[in-house]
């Protein structure tokens, strides 16, 4: 009786460890750090219709950029590049730390970013960080929120 009581629970684990899909974590991470640095790539070109071509946002993303209101939504983040681009010089960056849940459908990216943009008295030099969250939906990571900083003092 003990034999099959033992094999009976060790069926039920393998079998529920068979139905979870094992994700590999640093494979996630590299689809994410490519992801980010593509996306930097296309903002140095200052192309609207190609940063948003590239499907990086969730259709209700948020994003928490200095100086300016919520982003909320595609067509807003899309908004917020075209007046961007209008000043940026150059722009540069990227990912410092990227942790991936366990069960591989959220993720969270820590980076860095160095940019120029025209101001009202000549070029601005900025640095700063980012922390982004990501979601996987319907199989792509999909970015839902940016919040970005820079790292000089306010005036």
């Amino acid at each position: 009786m003990k034999r099959i009581v033992f094999a009976l629970l060790a069926f039920i684990v393998l079998a529920g460890n068979a139905c979870h899909e094992k994700i590999d974590i640093e494979a996630e991470k590299q689809v994410i750090r490519d992801m980010i640095k593509t996306v930097f790539e296309v903002e140095q070109q200052k192309d609207v219709e190609a940063i948003m071509e590239l499907g990086y946002y969730a259709d209700d993303v948020i994003g928490q950029i200095p100086s300016i209101p919520e982003i909320q939504g595609l067509e807003a983040m899309k908004n917020f590049y075209t007046e961007y681009f209008k000043i940026l010089v150059s722009i540069e960056g990227g990912s410092t730390k990227i942790t991936v849940s366990q069960a591989g459908d959220m993720a969270w990216d820590f980076g860095w970013t160095r940019s120029v943009i025209n101001g009202p008295d000549g070029p601005i030099e900025d640095e700063g960080k980012y922390l982004e969250v990501f979601e996987k939906i319907n199989g792509e990571w999909k970015c839902v929120a940016i919040s970005a900083s820079s790292d000089k003092p306010a005036m």
